[in-house]
């Protein structure tokens, strides 16, 4: 081992390992792991959990000695304050105010105005039938314009605000999934290109969240009240957080979802069965409609199982504690990996096969096995919303064409592991065509 490997190892311990290949590193060293497994990521102690009853004692049973990683500062420059980064007071006052956003009055209201925007986007590409594809693009388009209808109440018809938006929500994802395992993010401090178009992205989404905010409805109607207290900031970082996060983990969640039911035609047909016995004589969703649809509600849990959005999220030790039979020291940083835990094979029979079946039948895992949007008093507060989305888009997906995968098999597509889980370098591609006889749907 030559000196500076060495040097590197003494300075940056795991760190070097864990950033070139995040997916990799966290399942050699977590997949089988039954207690915390310690490793040093940079100048002080971690530790990487990927087993249930880890996930209880951190996020549930002694949550109060633990604090939000400081890997998640780095969120700061884009979502300020907003309930992906606070503690404290603005964080409880942020979350009470939204729940009324997601009431069930108001998230069908908010629903039915995203199920228009897919059954536009379903028209949209029955016009282009046959053309190839790349998933990535469509799901954040879509999906984006989806999560504004169903969060903020406005029909995004202007095309060049929404490609903006979609645009500068991509530049700002992957500027942060790059910097977030250095030590010292440079271009945040440097006038170097990629720093100037993130600080470029995050004054476009301030613009458009600004005009959205001047009739406030819906999200922003919940949050307008903190205002008085917390300052016009709580609006903008509490709407950025809800726009960034919504969009980017349910597209990638419906890239999965689309390239596995191009994969498994079976799959596609099992769930067809179910949406056109249940559709209305106008084919029309509804909110109600996905309630009422558990073998196509399996196949999202599924997806969520094997291509976790949320991957990864930090803590930080506020106090020494014990996790499994394992010292954790105060300050140690705690990585809580569902991706890992989603594949322990003592939890999951055939933990990497895409059997969505498992939900629906036979004894479940371990409440703190499936964890796909966290888990105690931080649960993601979009989860019934992001199901009843793919949900929808499972449903006009096998109900409108027959889906043509040309990217290869399933497995052999990696995804990247940034600050949310991310579709395959390369891309995904596949070949939507009008299925014969068409009954509209969406």
């Amino acid at each position: 081992m030559s000196f500076i490997t060495t040097l590197r190892r003494a300075l940056l311990g795991d760190l070097p390992d864990f950033a070139a290949d995040p997916i990799g590193f966290v399942e050699r060293h977590g997949i089988g792991a039954d207690a915390p497994v310690a490793l040093r990521l940079g100048p002080k102690p971690a530790f990487l959990i990927s087993h249930p009853a880890g996930f209880q004692r951190v996020l549930v049973e002694n949550r109060d000695a633990y604090g939000k990683g400081a890997e998640q500062a780095r969120l700061r420059p884009l979502f300020g304050e907003g309930m992906v980064t606070a503690s404290g007071p603005r964080w409880e006052a942020a979350r009470q105010a939204a729940k009324a956003a997601f009431s069930q009055s108001r998230l069908n209201h908010g629903l039915e105005l995203a199920l228009c925007v897919l059954a536009r986007e379903a028209a949209g590409l029955a016009r282009t039938s046959g053309s190839e594809i790349d998933l990535h693009g469509l799901m954040g388009r879509l999906t984006m314009r989806m999560v504004i209808a169903a969060l903020f109440h406005e029909r995004l018809e202007d095309a060049a605000a929404a490609d903006a938006i979609y645009r500068a929500g991509c530049v700002a994802h992957r500027h942060l999934s790059l910097s977030m395992w250095r030590l010292v993010d440079l271009d945040m401090y440097l006038p170097t290109r990629e720093g100037r178009a993130f600080r470029g992205a995050i004054a476009e989404m301030e613009r458009q969240i600004a005009g959205f905010a001047q009739a406030p409805k819906g999200f922003l109607a919940a949050l307008h009240p903190l205002v008085a207290e917390y300052g016009p900031a709580v609006m903008r970082d509490e709407a950025i957080t809800a726009l960034v996060a919504g969009f980017e983990t349910t597209a990638t969640a419906g890239c999965w979802l689309a390239y596995a039911l191009a994969r498994r035609p079976d799959l596609a047909a099992w769930l067809r069965q179910e949406v056109e016995e249940r559709l209305p004589a106008d084919g029309e969703l509804r909110p109600g409609l996905l309630r009422e649809l558990p073998r196509t509600r399996a196949l999202v849990q599924e997806v969520l199982r094997l291509y976790p959005s949320a991957w990864w999220f930090a803590r930080t030790a506020l106090a020494d504690d014990v996790v499994s039979g394992v010292a954790i020291p105060k300050g140690a940083s705690i990585l809580l990996c569902p991706w890992a835990l989603h594949r322990q094979p003592d939890q999951w029979a055939d933990p990497l096969d895409l059997k969505p079946a498992r939900f629906l039948e036979g004894p479940q895992p371990d409440k703190f096995a499936y964890v796909p949007f966290g888990a105690g008093p931080r649960t993601c507060i979009g989860a019934q919303l992001a199901t009843a989305e793919l949900t929808a888009l499972a449903a006009m997906l096998v109900t409108t064409f027959d889906i043509e995968a040309l990217s290869g098999p399933l497995a052999a597509q990696v995804p990247e592991g940034g600050i949310t889980l991310g579709a395959p370098r390369a891309g995904m591609k596949v070949r939507l065509s009008v299925r014969e006889p068409l009954r509209r749907v969406a």
